[in-house]
Formats: C-alpha cells, sequence, structure tokens
C-alpha cells in the first residue's frame, strides 16, 4: 500500500510508512534519521526491513514510522509503538531538521505537536482494538537539559534509573547471545506524558516497572533476567 496520511496542519503532513510502498519517502525518513542521529546510523538495515512489515506484525504491538513533510519537504520523523500488554505508548525517536526546528503548529512548536499527535495515535490504536485508554506515552530522554525542558510541557519524569541499550552494527555471522554481550548502555532518562482523556491521572508507582519493561523487553528484547533490567527495577522506589 502507498503511504498513508495520518494528519495535516496547514502546510504540514504527517505520513505513516510502515507497510507502505513508498520508495521515496520512506528513503528521505531514512536519510533524515541517519543525518540527525549519526550515532544510530548503523540502525537504518533494521528499520528498513522493519518498514516492509505491516503494523502489527510483531503480536501486541502496534509500530508507527512517521514522516513529516513541510511543503513537500522532508521536514522531521517520528518513530513509536503501541504496547498493548503494558498499556502504554513508548516513543522511540523524534527528530527535526534544523530548518524547520523553529517552525509552529497549532500553537505549538513542531516537536511539541508531534509529541502529542504520536499520544492521540496510540490511544486511537487502543480504541480500534477494543483495549482500555492507555496510560499515555513512555519517552526516552538522553539529556538532562531537554528533560527540564519538557517538563514545561507536561511531561513527568519518572523515578528509575534507566539505561538505553545500544546495540552494535548487524553481523549475520553473530549469534543473539553474541550480540547482547556487545551492547552499550546510555544512561538516560523516561519522561512520561499522561493520557488527558483519564482526567489528569498521572500514573501509579506500580505502573513504572511496566513502562521501562516495555522498553527494555518488549522493544530492546532484552531477557527480563540480564543485570540491566534487573537493576532498573531494582531503582524504581516501590521494588526496592
Amino acid at each position: 500500500m502507498s503511504a498513508k496520511l495520518i494528519q495535516q496542519a496547514g502546510d504540514v503532513r504527517i505520513w505513516e510508512l510502515i507497510g507502505s510502498n513508498d520508495p521515496a519517502r520512506l528513503e528521505a525518513m531514512f536519510d533524515l534519521y541517519a543525518r540527525l542521529f549519526p550515532q544510530y546510523a548503523h540502525y537504518v538495515p533494521r528499520m528498513r526491513r522493519r518498514a516492509a512489515f505491516d503494523e502489527e506484525h510483531r503480536a501486541g504491538h502496534v509500530v508507527h514510522y512517521w514522516l513529516v513533510e513541510i511543503n513537500g519537504r522532508p521536514a522531521g520523523i517520528r518513530t513509536f509503538r503501541y504496547v498493548r500488554e503494558r498499556h502504554c505508548g513508548i516513543a522511540i525517536a523524534l527528530a527535526v531538521d534544523p530548518a524547520f526546528r523553529e517552525m509552529v503548529v497549532e500553537g505549538q512548536r513542531l516537536s511539541l505537536f508531534l509529541i502529542h499527535a504520536c499520544l492521540e495515535q496510540i490511544v486511537e490504536d487502543a480504541q480500534r482494538l477494543g483495549d482500555r485508554p492507555p496510560f499515555g506515552m513512555v519517552n526516552e530522554v538522553e539529556y538532562p537539559r531537554l528533560m527540564d525542558h519538557y517538563k514545561h510541557y507536561g511531561i513527568l519524569e519518572l523515578p528509575v534509573k534507566y539505561v538505553e541499550p545500544v546495540f552494535p552494527p548487524e553481523d549475520e555471522g553473530r549469534s543473539r547471545v553474541e550480540e547482547l554481550k556487545m551492547v552499550d548502555f546510555l544512561p538516560t532518562s523516561l519522561g512520561f506524558l499522561p493520557n488527558p482523556a483519564l482526567n489528569g491521572r498521572a500514573y501509579n508507582i506500580e505502573e513504572v516497572p511496566h513502562f521501562a519493561l516495555a522498553f527494555l523487553v518488549d522493544h530492546y528484547g532484552l531477557p527480563a533476567e540480564h543485570p540491566q533490567v534487573q537493576a532498573a527495577l531494582d531503582s524504581i522506589p516501590i521494588m526496592s
């Protein structure tokens, strides 16, 4: 199928690329990703394979790859997924081309507009699947300064000592066990944007382990018994 127009606001268009037969937009997204996240450029082959599947290829996950265009020019990307078992969304990559970072869409900077748009999408995913309303969207935030910025817009910092797994470039001759031994771990914060439909509810501390597991186990595929997974769980106040 061709790319699906998800949302339009003036000159801004958001396209869903998962499962699409739209090579020009797919390559535009991968080019933006590699340019704006050079430290993760080796993930592009994985992303290209994933983009060929439909959004529900993996049971219990609804995956989204969004390309943002402004006046037809690639301007930003947003990748995220709804994890049904955890009743939340997880935001994986958000990047806006520097030329468009001051762009205001519906009263918000483009990056903030995209953060709220993907929360709206996971709420729609849950409704479509007959699930209860999700708690909200969990975001990896690499820099304390960025977390401080997000807090001004309603994103809450979760009480967990979280690390982002950074996998090595792919090698067909390497086993999964060998690959896991090569993973680097980057200290990162987890931010949480609550679902506004839940009447101002933030989160319960009992939910925080599920938010961390949605990333570490469900998305990154670390074993639940992995030391970094257990360290994250042990750092959560209720788990100590």
